[in-house]
């Protein structure tokens, strides 16, 4: 479980990959498994967060790394609940 941010009026965003060896090849991939409340590994830290935990930070993106090699990137807006 993530930690929550020390300063919770300060909105911010992390960079993550798909956790325990997942790939994703499209964005709704990465939305369903967002929203049926999967892992992600936050990098390069290396914990793990998933919806419910982003639900308790003070987060306003996810960046998600995906594809081959993970080349591709998309955002998940919290504020908005929605895949950009």
């Amino acid at each position: 479980m993530m930690a929550e941010h020390p300063n919770p009026g300060k909105m911010f965003e992390l960079h993550t990959v798909p956790a325990y060896g997942r790939t994703y090849n499209s964005k709704a991939a990465i939305w369903a498994d967002w929203n049926a409340g999967k892992d992600f590994q936050v990098v390069p830290q290396g914990c793990y967060i998933n919806k419910e935990d982003a639900a308790h930070c003070c987060l306003a993106c996810i960046f998600v790394r995906y594809g081959k090699n993970l080349q591709k990137s998309c955002s998940i807006n919290l504020i908005k609940n929605r895949m950009n």
